[in-house]
């Protein structure tokens, strides 16, 4: 797990970049072991249609794999104290945003989802990314945007 950053720290990076998770890929691969293990046991077991099946599946879902491997180093967000850019759209400068935060979202008493909101004001769009797709957490995410805020007020003498 990361370390917890100190939103008092004044050394905090000048930008946070935000990625994919690689957890998607690894179950990607740990799934298509077990389809190729099952499609190879089926196959000694005679039953030829369950391990077709089982192949056709394999050979579907590698074009996905690749895929998400090569959007790996895709900077999701770039998040620094002049603004919000997501992937690569024009920065949005701290001046045109406003209500940056994170937020869950309870489905049911057991499931949960966490979003990433903030409301870009010139286009009156309300931009929402689930954070179970990207490298970063509640907490991490909270600090960067406050830090960065604050970074941007203060570099621009505003109270």
């Amino acid at each position: 797990m990361r370390p917890l950053i100190d939103a008092n720290n004044l050394n905090y990076s000048k930008e946070t970049l935000i990625y994919y998770t690689r957890t998607n890929i690894l179950l990607r691969i740990l799934l298509l072991i077990g389809l190729a293990v099952a499609a190879i046991y089926y196959l000694n077991q005679n039953l030829s249609t369950v391990s077709l099946l089982l192949s056709g599946i394999f050979l579907f879902q590698i074009p996905y794999l690749v895929k998400e491997i090569k959007r790996i180093d895709e900077i999701q967000f770039r998040i620094n104290s002049k603004g919000i850019q997501y992937r690569n759209l024009i920065l949005v400068p701290w001046s045109n945003i406003e209500n940056e935060r994170v937020v869950t979202e309870y489905v049911n008493s057991e499931n949960s989802n966490d979003y990433f909101i903030y409301y870009i004001i010139d286009s009156g769009q309300v931009m929402k990314f689930d954070l179970s797709k990207l490298s970063t957490d509640i907490s991490e995410l909270s600090i960067t945007l406050r830090i960065h805020r604050n970074r941007y007020k203060r570099e621009n003498n505003i109270v």
